[in-house]
């Protein structure tokens, strides 16, 4: 140890040949009472406590008492009314009578209410889409041809004075199965609602025009907002859009995509909010495709071509996409802080200039973000490059020189292998840091079988770190972030930000104890610049520890079975621990006693070891609690009761065999356990992987629902069938046939039709020495799904309202004359929302899953055929 100390403390021969020409200097000034240690343990947890409850703040919402006094602002009360509305429709799948009847329903009701009370100077114009149309796109790696026929989007145009250009706001109100979507998403189309609302009350007219998109297509995913895009009139008028999402359940509203290019939106939005809070660090990671969704600005950008802002509440992910995403967790102060946002950044960019001049503004990328909500900054990519190179270069030339110039600088190669040997040790430290972290989590996974034990008790994480970072030492500390952000700057990473703002804070307190010359005075007056400095700085970077944990612990309970998570955690919690505290913990080597601080630290990491690994409270999982403040955070169990229909040849009518059981897709980590757990529980029945199956050798994706081809799944076949409505039906209307002039091979156009009004997927997968050329869904063939050994084509249909079947045409080549099979088509049928349809069986399987579980239920056919 004595080889890492600080400069202070490093050893008496170092200390003799960096003696002061100054007689006051003293080497052992700077030494701290054995307690102090524990006091600088006491100063993070402060500052980390003080970051907490800014990052958790929202403002009081307005209440109905106040629309009087304040009648043009965003009232939050009132944007709630609508909302419990929305949440009492239940979950509000596409295709849904919800979705497609009622929750309509409920959102004309209130633009009819509206239309009835806006000002004589507005006008409000409304019409209601139902469009129908196909597009490709990769979704999380897997290349998918999304159809959609006749979903709805509901659209309203609050009418400018000029009326040639328009803002855009975007939400959906289709929510997943079993989820009444609350937070996601009708919380943001209610806080449109109150937008339009106080904007049309209003006794001038905005400048520009603000088109208001209630699509009901998202989560199937993203369909109703390509049809707005790419078929509505009013979308040529569009310059730019504020895209409404969650990926969470409630809090502040995260900006955390924006452009592309247009930096005039960032400066729109530093100008107008009251409450900022966003980071360009969270588009990096976003659209890096670390966290699992996606949402309509993907579509807006790449189909319509328009910049924007992407919004999303990303608090309490654990409530996500499952039934407890309700009002019942939610508060009016939610819809208040995003309303009263939204709305500023809408009058501004209505009334102002960017709009009408959106072209010529749209070179170069932003650096953005909040200081604990206090404040907004924001600057180009290319300035943040300079500032980046400036205070990396500026923090060790000035840290070497405040040094040097108390110890005379003839000792600078004594100064440099200190500052060398500082930087190694810090570099060891942190490496140490995660991969001790690693082996831990690894070590728990393996052995005491118990990860995930933070997914519920997530204070585990925090002092999983601690002990393990103490080796990093001051005197290198500035090298070792100086050198990371240079090179994150040179890789073109925005988000070096984040490191370059904790490089300013500990120049700014070198260079304030350097021209104040406190190094001199032997009573610790440095240190007391030191800590007060670095305190903002501890505000600033726990902050960061806080976004991320929020993040991504709950993801993992939704990120698949194959990877521990566990490693994913340790790494996050190490870096973060390792980020805000780099500067304090050398620190502990100026106590009289550290091994006192080294030990409490040490025993605090070994009882959460014990803890996570021995006690219930290292269980993954809670259920709901008896009051709404009692949050469950569940696991996730998606269970299909599936029937198999493989048809003969060239044939849609004659069945050659019939079969019937359950598919689990595997959320995390402990589903497998669990859903053999119950399956063992229901009398014994077997769960088996379905590349175990031998059909898998001959038939599509071994015969399974679309479901199972991209993630974990297990398949527990069942001998009792589930009952189904009218399925969804491939029929053959034409095939033609032409002999290449050479004899060797053919040319085949397959007209097909799919017939019914249910959430389907096509996988199509031509046989040997045959190539699909063609197809009339989109221009060209995309690529094909991969996974598992298998190939085939994917296509995702989606029916709103009932509509006309969907007609297929394949165009195949073969290289030499074959005989028919040429090409297998699977056709999955999902039902969701069906549970009166439920067989008694698995009614009683699905509720015999503990509190802990969202189950959630649905019914599928697969249908095989072959031409």
């Amino acid at each position: 140890m004595k080889r890492l100390l600080p400069l202070s403390q490093s050893s008496s021969s170092s200390v003799r040949k960096m003696k002061s020409k100054d007689s006051n200097y003293d080497p052992n000034i700077h030494r701290l009472p054995w307690y102090g240690g524990l006091l600088l343990l006491s100063l993070v947890g402060l500052c980390g406590t003080a970051s907490y409850f800014s990052f958790f703040y929202l403002p009081p919402a307005l209440t109905e008492a106040d629309l009087s006094r304040h009648p043009f602002a965003f009232n939050g009360a009132r944007a709630w009314n609508t909302l419990t509305r929305l949440d009492a429709l239940g979950p509000k799948t596409t295709g849904s009578r919800a979705n497609e009847v009622l929750a309509v329903e409920v959102l004309e009701r209130e633009f009819s209410v509206i239309n009835a009370s806006h000002h004589p100077s507005q006008q409000v114009l409304y019409e209601k889409q139902i469009v129908s149309g196909q597009y490709g796109i990769n979704f999380f790696g897997s290349q998918i041809t999304s159809v959609y026929r006749r979903v709805q989007n509901l659209i309203v145009k609050l009418v400018g004075a000029e009326d040639r250009h328009a803002l855009m706001l975007n939400c959906h109100f289709d929510s997943v199965a079993s989820s009444p979507g609350a937070s996601d998403d009708c919380g943001s189309c209610a806080v449109m609602l109150e937008i339009l609302r106080v904007l049309s009350r209003a006794p001038e007219r905005t400048r520009h025009s603000i088109v208001f998109l209630f699509n009901g297509a998202e989560e199937t995913p993203l369909q109703a907002s390509h049809g707005f895009i790419t078929e509505h009139r009013w979308a040529r008028e569009v310059r730019a859009f504020l895209n409404l999402e969650s990926a969470g359940s409630g809090g502040k509203e995260l900006l955390f995509q924006s452009g592309p290019q247009h930096p005039w939106l960032i400066e729109a939005y530093s100008r107008a909010v009251r409450h900022p809070f966003g980071q360009a660090i969270g588009e990096e990671i976003f659209q890096s495709g670390l966290i699992p969704s996606d949402t309509d600005f993907r579509i807006f950008r790449d189909f319509g071509h328009v910049p924007g802002l992407d919004f999303a509440h990303i608090f309490n992910g654990y409530r996500y996409h499952t039934r407890y995403d309700s009002v019942q967790y939610l508060s009016p102060a939610v819809l208040q802080r995003t309303g009263d946002n939204i709305l500023s950044v809408v009058r501004l960019l209505a009334n102002g200039n960017q709009l009408a001049d959106s072209d010529n503004r749209s070179e170069g990328s932003m650096v953005f973000f909040d200081f604990l909500g206090l404040f907004f900054i924001s600057y180009t990519a290319v300035e943040g490059m300079v500032l980046n190179t400036v205070i990396s270069i500026a923090g060790l030339v000035v840290g070497c020189w405040s040094v040097l110039s108390i110890v005379g600088w003839r000792h600078w190669r004594s100064m440099g292998r200190e500052v060398l040997n500082g930087f190694v040790a810090t570099m060891v430290g942190a490496g140490a840091a995660i991969g001790l972290n690693l082996v831990t989590a690894y070590a728990i996974d393996r052995t005491a079988v118990r990860s995930m034990s933070w997914y519920s008790s997530c204070w585990l994480v925090t002092v999983l770190s601690l002990p393990l970072t103490v080796q990093a030492r001051i005197v290198g500390v500035v090298l070792f972030w100086s050198l990371i952000t240079i090179g994150a700057t040179a890789y073109g990473l925005r988000s070096a930000y984040i490191i370059a703002i904790l490089l300013t804070l500990s120049l700014f307190s070198t260079m304030l104890i350097t021209l104040l010359k406190l190094q001199f005075f032997p009573n610790g007056y440095w240190l007391i610049i030191y800590l007060l400095v670095h305190s903002v700085s501890l505000l600033w970077t726990t902050q960061f520890y806080h976004i991320f944990t929020n993040i991504f612990i709950p993801i993992t309970g939704r990120s698949g079975a194959n990877d521990n998570p566990d490693l994913i955690i340790a790494t996050v919690a190490a870096a973060c621990t390792i980020f805000a505290t780099s500067f304090f913990l050398p620190l502990v080597n100026l106590v009289r006693k550290p091994y006192r601080t080294i030990g409490t630290l040490l025993a605090l990491f070994l009882v959460a070891l014990a803890i996570a690994t021995a006690s219930p409270l290292g269980f993954p999982y809670t259920g709901p609690g008896t009051a709404p403040t009692d949050a469950p955070k569940v696991q996730r169990i998606l269970v299909q009761h599936t029937v198999r229909q493989f048809f003969e040849p060239n044939s849609t009518q004659t069945v050659r065999s019939v079969d019937g059981g359950y598919l689990f897709r595997l959320w995390d980590r402990h589903n497998e356990r669990t859903v053999r757990d119950m399956l063992g529980k229901a009398g014994g029945k077997q769960a088996l992987v379905p590349d175990e199956l031998p059909e898998c050798k001959t038939e599509v994706f071994c015969g399974m629902p679309a479901s199972a081809i991209r993630f974990s799944s297990l398949w527990s076949p069942q001998a009792n069938l589930p009952n189904t409505p009218e399925m969804t039906q491939l029929e053959l209307n034409g095939w033609e046939e032409h002999v290449h002039l050479n004899g060797s091979g053919s040319s085949i156009k397959l007209t097909l039709s799919l017939n019914g009004s249910f959430q389907s997927s096509l996988l199509v997968r031509p046989r040997r020495h045959v190539t699909l050329r063609g197809w009339n869904l989109t221009p060209e063939v995309p690529a094909r799904l991969v996974a598992g050994g298998h190939k085939a084509y994917f296509i995702l249909i989606t029916h709103g309202l009932a509509g006309d079947p969907v007609s297929l045409i394949l165009n195949l080549e073969t290289d030499e004359n074959l005989a028919a099979p040429l090409v297998d088509i699977s056709v999955t049928s999902n039902f969701w929302e069906y549970q009166e349809h439920f067989t008694e069986d698995f009614n009683r399987f699905v509720a015999s899953f503990p509190s802990w579980a969202h189950v959630v239920p649905s019914v599928s056919v697969v249908n095989v055929y072959s031409f």
